[in-house]
């Protein structure tokens, strides 16, 4: 009777790990992926990588089409454990760490060599540091490319958006450019983009060249202005307890993120040019400004800083300085 006893106890102690095994894992990879194009590709290869590579069976649910809602739905889901891993912008991974709004101050990079330099070798262990506060993982930035100002009719300075009613992304650097060049702000949800454009409700905003071709702004706001003001550097992360709990195998399949950090960055800067090209194709009309107006976005942007480092509080005025040691650093090792 005892050992009938002893055997009951041991089946029902590993009922649930032979369930677990026969049934399988399922790992929540959230995000909001255009439908096509080569980070939906790198969706698709990872999917793939980590049920191959896993030590046991599980299942890598794609959930990246919007069925989670927006990006503060998911960055909330991750920290909640109901989804593992997520890949979202500056403006979505902000909505738990509002410092990292503060990486889409205008102009606060002066080119992606620049940026990538900064990001990699002076903040990113900083900006580990405030996700594991948060009880997330770090893995890897992630890149959109230059953001642009696009419009219904030709913007070539700053004087030229005074008063125009513009459309600002979400996040609070977006919002303090365009206040700083003094255009009138609407922070529509970009879901209303379209329906603001062909009602009149603004006359343009700021994305990057992927995304104006995406949504095919080029019909309705045909003139893209190079401004190339701001970055979008978002990041690739794990629910931290779920990624701490993994045994070193499947952390080291993790870590890889999406593919590697400069194949993500050299992609997605190549699809940019080939979505200005396409966009042209189509009618737009690509504005590129010389020294001198840049200059001028630059100094009329310049007052933004502050504002957003006043705004955002916490760590971002840390964070600020640690972005500006890089740039001094980076001009050092310029040839």
């Amino acid at each position: 009777m005892a050992k009938t006893v002893l055997i009951i106890c041991i089946l029902i102690l590993f009922l649930p790990l032979r369930f677990h095994a026969i049934a399988g894992e399922t790992i929540n990879f959230i995000s909001l992926v255009p439908g096509e194009g080569q980070l939906r590709d790198k969706f698709i290869s990872t999917a793939a990588r980590i049920e191959n590579g896993w030590n046991h069976k599980v299942n890598v649910k794609l959930l990246i089409d919007g069925q989670v809602g927006t990006e503060e739905t998911m960055v909330s889901a991750v920290r909640r454990g109901r989804a593992q891993i997520s890949l979202l912008t500056t403006a979505g991974t902000s909505a738990a760490i509002p410092e990292m709004s503060l990486l889409m101050a205008p102009f606060l990079f002066e080119s992606f060599e620049e940026a990538d330099f900064i990001l990699d070798y002076f903040i990113k262990e900083k900006v580990a540091q405030m996700f594991k506060k948060k009880n997330l993982h770090f893995i890897q930035w992630i890149d959109s490319g230059w953001f642009n100002v696009f419009a219904k009719f030709p913007i070539h300075e700053p004087n030229d958006l005074k008063n125009i009613r513009m459309r600002a992304a979400g996040g609070p650097a977006a919002r303090l450019f365009f206040q700083t060049v003094e255009a009138d702000v609407a922070q529509l949800p970009f879901a209303d983009l379209i329906t603001g454009l062909q009602t009149g409700l603004i006359s343009g905003g700021a994305t990057n060249t992927a995304m104006y071709r995406t949504i095919a702004l080029y019909d309705i706001a045909p003139y893209i202005t190079l401004t190339r003001h701001s970055l979008n550097p978002g990041a690739v992360f794990a629910n931290g307890p779920w990624f701490e709990s993994q045994p070193l195998k499947h952390k080291e399949i993790l870590e890889s993120g999406i593919a590697p950090t400069p194949i993500v960055r050299s992609d997605v800067r190549n699809e940019g040019r080939e979505a200005l090209k396409f966009s042209a194709s189509r009618g737009a009309t690509i504005i590129s400004i010389n020294d001198s107006q840049r200059q001028q976005w630059k100094k009329k942007a310049a007052a933004s800083h502050k504002l957003l480092i006043e705004e955002i509080g916490g760590e971002a005025e840390e964070l600020y300085a640690l972005i500006q040691d890089g740039k001094l650093s980076f001009k050092s090792v310029l040839p």
